[in-house]
């Protein structure tokens, strides 16, 4: 099944069954819109358990400090003066709450923040005056975009199993483009040259080469394609990134030989592949010792490899 259609159907019926819990429960602290916003937080921040675990981890931090700004704003007294304050203040803090690491979701700090605000100015009195019915109002907003990024996760694995990424042997990507292979690669090989450095930040790089018929990629019109070797961008690979979350997808060959795999930071389960079975591009000039842990070692790709015919 196309991805897209895949989405639209399970979104739309967990959607559909959502709404109908939450207006049954009738529950201060269970609201459809936030469980909705959370939803598309987990996508924004490429899905999976690692953006599922980001974006409640700054769903939470955003609610957090409109806490702290609704709290010191009525200590103040509400001003327009002291409402930009308590404002500016917050969002500056929370902000910079993205220099650890799993508060780096800056979006959706901003989600949970403008969530929170929105649910106090227009129905904070049912729950409560004060400091205390504050904090209420985000509790409601932090339990509600748990219950979303939950959906959001459940959502996703419904829909690899119907587009049938998820039976793949090798199967990666973000949220919103996936690739996948039953083939085994033809090459795969540790790198150490300098661009899948300057690329990954990784001192050396698990590369994994299929032929391009093998490694099959869904939704390839949502990718924004760059040159791979910013020092060569008329070069034959370019690396594809996912439009909505910015994720890096696979390495795509404009001759039509090979497609690319990097497991570690394309979406895959890095234990899956075989181990690189040689050191490809290492030169004495990298600055570090040369790898001596038992397998071959060569200034390029290993000199049996050929390359396939472009499809």
């Amino acid at each position: 099944m196309d991805l897209i259609v895949a989405l639209a159907i399970v979104i739309g019926v967990m959607g559909g069954l959502a709404t109908w819990g939450a207006v049954a429960l009738a529950s201060p602290y269970v609201l459809i819109w936030a469980i909705f916003i959370a939803w598309a937080s987990f996508f924004h921040c490429g899905g999976k358990v690692a953006g599922m675990k980001a974006s409640i981890a700054a769903n939470i931090w955003g609610a957090i400090m409109a806490v702290v700004a609704l709290i010191a704003l009525t200590a103040m007294g509400v001003s327009a003066v002291t409402a930009g304050i308590c404002v500016a203040v917050t969002v500056l803090i929370m902000i910079l709450g993205a220099k650890v690491g799993f508060l780096s979701a800056i979006p959706a700090q901003v989600y949970g923040y403008a969530a929170t605000a929105g649910l106090f100015l227009l129905g904070g009195a049912a729950y409560g005056e004060g400091a205390g019915g504050i904090i209420q109002v985000g509790v409601a907003i932090a339990v509600s975009m748990i219950l979303g990024n939950v959906f959001g996760y459940i959502s996703e694995q419904i829909v690899g199993s119907l587009v049938g990424m998820g039976k793949a042997k090798y199967h990666g990507g973000c949220a919103h483009v996936t690739v996948s292979s039953n083939a085994e690669p033809i090459d795969n090989h540790e790198c150490h040259c300098n661009v899948c450095k300057n690329v990954t930040g990784q001192l050396t790089t698990h590369v994994a080469f299929f032929k391009y018929g093998d490694l099959q990629c869904s939704n390839e019109a949502n990718l924004n394609r760059v040159p791979f070797n910013a020092d060569n961008p008329d070069g034959p690979l370019e690396l594809c990134l996912c439009k909505d979350c910015g994720a890096p997808i696979m390495l795509d060959d404009k001759q039509k030989r090979i497609r690319v795999a990097v497991p570690n930071v394309m979406g895959y389960d890095d234990a899956a592949f075989p181990a690189a079975t040689y050191h490809a591009f290492y030169e004495a000039s990298k600055g570090y010792k040369k790898p001596d842990d038992g397998r071959p070692v060569y200034d390029g790709l290993r000199p049996e490899f050929s390359w396939p015919q472009g499809a």
